[in-house]
């Protein structure tokens, strides 16, 4: 039988909130008869009135509870608005109808309220506007750029209205004068699915007369150069000089340094055909008018970008093969490779499930060692360090991420800061480019250098890192019998 004395000393405490004494249980006897009633209050949100939301643009969604606790936000509409969970901060993304949710979730003397929704109709002006720049000053016979944007961010083009008194490159807006008088740029902007046509807007450039003496022409500008559809073939662009010299430009010579190679046109762009390659070389460009040539650009290096696939032979893990797409730039006047980045599939996933591979992004260039036999061999990293395989001399570790170092071991083995379970979580793939030209096709020789390691989460095996490797070259097949078997470069 229950001891009612005891209970008077207690107090029992329901949903952390209300006290009941046991004096309070006495009163209503032993038997339940009088026992209290626990119930939470219940409560509604209320929202105001639906704010005005431009595209692109942000508006705060107000709500209330009744029981004046805080409101949570929530957009139901991903696609066409975020929000902010505690203010109501609303941002447009996308043309459409944006759902506001807003939730109390209660607490130990209020239930959670019924989610209330907002819909706001996210405001979209069809129409654009095209503001000019400031205007550049334009020499008789020279150029300048104009520049243009149009309210919705879409891209102007160019035009002169002034045919006679100047001309103008449609997407670039940089303009040539050929005559003194006043040139007028026109920019435009034909809309889209979304926008109207932007009225059209002017800008008027006063080109005065020449009033000094006539002298040879400036130096072009924005010289950039690039490989050609040969590697013996450079295409060089550029802009006129802002000045030339008081009279016409009547030509153009491109010439590379150090070996001479030239040619002449009247107008950007201007190839060049070198003897055998254009590797080593750098091109500038001189303007001339009827009083002679002037001084021509700084020497411009050859920039070219390409793409990378590069096959790993995996028999484990068939029909899934490891292959590193990606893409860099190679600087053939001074023969380096930058910006090398991609993506590294990982064979071991969903392999005949028909889910495509997991892939580990490598964005890091890390390392570029010229093999001598004409060609880089060229690392990206998923870290920005090298530290990938086993360093350990004792087990035949050397510099952290050399090919087959350690056995394949990740970087780190066995520091219980490396588990078995993840590895460092460095990755890595070794490229080969032909510095003559990085397209010509790749011999078995160069072939069987190339190598990748990924100690990611997705490559371990235990303590063992995934990797390929020819044994020609490094005695030794990766950790699970894979090499390397293709590389094809493409120009982009």
């Amino acid at each position: 039988m229950m001891n009612h004395s005891l209970l008077g000393l207690k107090k029992l405490t329901l949903g952390g909130s209300a006290l009941i004494t046991a004096s309070a249980l006495l009163l209503g006897g032993c038997g339940g008869r009088g026992s209290p009633t626990i119930k939470a209050t219940p409560q509604t949100i209320q929202f105001s009135a639906a704010p005005t939301l431009p595209l692109s643009g942000s508006a705060t969604a107000s709500a209330t509870a009744s029981s004046g606790l805080p409101i949570t936000y929530s957009s139901n509409t991903t696609t066409i608005c975020s929000v902010n969970s505690s203010s109501g901060l609303v941002t447009s993304l996308a043309v459409g109808t944006c759902i506001i949710a807003a939730d109390q979730a209660g607490n130990d003397t209020f239930a959670p309220a019924p989610q209330a929704t907002q819909n706001i109709a996210a405001a979209f002006d069809p129409n654009q506007t095209i503001s000019f720049g400031a205007a550049p000053a334009l020499a008789i016979y020279g150029t300048a750029a104009v520049s243009a944007n149009a309210s919705s961010n879409l891209p102007v083009s160019f035009s002169s209205t002034t045919p006679a008194i100047c001309s103008v490159n449609a997407t670039t807006g940089l303009v040539t004068d050929l005559t003194p008088g006043n040139c007028i740029i026109a920019a435009n902007q034909a809309g889209d699915a979304n926008y109207n046509a932007a009225p059209q807007t002017t800008q008027t450039l006063t080109v005065p007369v020449w009033g000094a003496a006539i002298t040879a022409p400036s130096a072009p500008s924005n010289v950039s150069t690039t490989v050609g559809n040969a590697s013996n073939i450079v295409v060089v662009s550029f802009n006129g000089p802002s000045s030339s010299g008081g009279s016409p430009i009547t030509g153009y010579t491109v010439t590379s340094v150090p070996s001479a190679y030239s040619a002449n046109g009247t107008s950007s762009p201007i190839s060049v055909t070198c003897t055998t390659t254009c590797t080593g070389e750098a091109f500038t460009v001189a303007a001339t008018n009827n009083i002679g040539t002037g001084t021509p650009s700084p020497a411009a290096e050859v920039l070219t970008n390409y793409n990378v696939t590069t096959t790993f032979f995996e028999p484990d893990t068939q029909p899934n093969d490891t292959i590193f797409t990606g893409s860099f730039t190679f600087n053939s006047s001074t023969r380096t490779v930058t910006n090398l980045k991609g993506l590294l599939t990982e064979s071991m996933t969903h392999i005949n499930d028909g889910i495509p591979m997991n892939t580990v992004s490598l964005s890091h260039q890390l390392s570029a060692i010229n093999d001598g036999m004409g060609g880089l061999l060229v690392t990206v990293f998923a870290m920005n360090t090298t530290n990938t395989l086993t360093n350990n001399p004792l087990l035949g570790g050397s510099n952290g991420w050399a090919p087959t170092s350690g056995g394949g071991l990740y970087f780190g083995f066995p520091s219980a800061t490396n588990p078995a379970s993840g590895g460092s979580g460095n990755a890595y793939a070794m490229i080969y480019v032909n510095l003559a030209n990085p397209t010509t096709a790749l011999s078995q020789a160069q072939i069987d250098q190339l190598s990748y390691a990924d100690c990611t989460a997705l490559g371990m095996m235990g303590d063992v890192c995934m990797t390929a490797t020819s044994f020609s070259v490094y005695g030794t097949v990766g950790t699970m019998s894979g090499f390397p078997i293709a590389q094809i470069i493409t120009k982009q």
